[in-house]
């Protein structure tokens, strides 16, 4: 079992009064190791609050988040950011490529700071920069590139430290429709060698590309969806169905 969120809970309180508002409710679920899931809700279901707790970037109120046996939601702050580098990629909807570095460097960047050699992060970029197809791009600046472009640049920078578990953000929402379909076709390809993937989205036509759907709606997981053999028309319309019948359409 790569990863283990077992029982999570998220309450935020108010700075100035005993207000609290409950973000997530018992959330407990199980990854495989190369697995493809998709989160999906809508705008204050939750989801990102339960990505931000997988990215250690907050912590759980209870429960427990384990990553190939090691509990996340124990690690020092001041050891979470090489945590992070050394066990998790990210792909977030806004790029968050450095425009003060070409492209090159962007993707180089999460090594560089766990002080790989040169000679490392040149043979692991010769590998990925084909499949990504940015062989051609990595002279320039990240303000020269399309969003479609850009995007498989921060794929590339996710998949550099061989990551455990890559964490998608709405990671198409900067795209458009071609540039999505191209960017959703590069992770199931990315899943097809081993790459375990999980993203949060509000959209069923990212979420029929994986091949696990967890439906979360006021904090709790209500209900999930196996594509199995199902193409990823037939799995978005049993998505589709089932945000209108067990989430209510909200």
């Amino acid at each position: 079992m790569l990863l283990e969120v077992n029982h999570v809970e998220k309450v935020f309180k108010t700075r100035f009064s005993n207000e609290t508002t409950i973000a997530l409710r018992d959330v407990d679920f199980s990854v495989d190791n190369g697995e493809y899931i998709a989160i999906m809700g809508e705008s204050g279901s939750g989801k990102t609050t339960l990505l931000n707790i997988l990215a250690t970037l907050e912590r759980s109120t209870h429960g427990q988040v384990l990553l190939n046996g090691t509990n996340i939601t124990n690690i020092k702050e001041n050891d979470l950011a090489k945590f992070r580098r050394e066990h998790l990629g990210f792909v977030f909807q806004d790029f968050n490529l450095l425009d003060t570095l070409n492209v090159r460097d962007n993707i180089y960047l999460p090594l560089v700071l766990n002080r790989e050699t040169v000679q490392a992060m040149k043979m692991r970029l010769d590998m990925l920069a084909p499949q990504l197809n940015i062989s051609e791009l990595l002279n320039k600046q990240p303000f020269e590139l399309s969003g479609g472009q850009k995007q498989r640049v921060a794929v590339a920078r996710a998949l550099m430290t061989n990551p455990d578990l890559v964490l998608g953000d709405e990671p198409t929402a900067a795209l458009d429709s071609k540039n999505s379909d191209r960017l959703l076709n590069l992770f199931e390809k990315i899943n097809d060698q081993g790459q375990t993937i999980l993203m949060v989205t509000h959209s069923s036509v990212v979420a029929s590309h994986a091949k696990r759907v967890l439906f979360i709606k006021d904090g709790m997981i209500y209900h999930q969806l196996y594509r199995a053999e199902r193409s990823v028309s037939e799995f978005n319309k049993e998505i589709n169905l089932a945000m209108s019948t067990i989430l209510g359409g909200n």
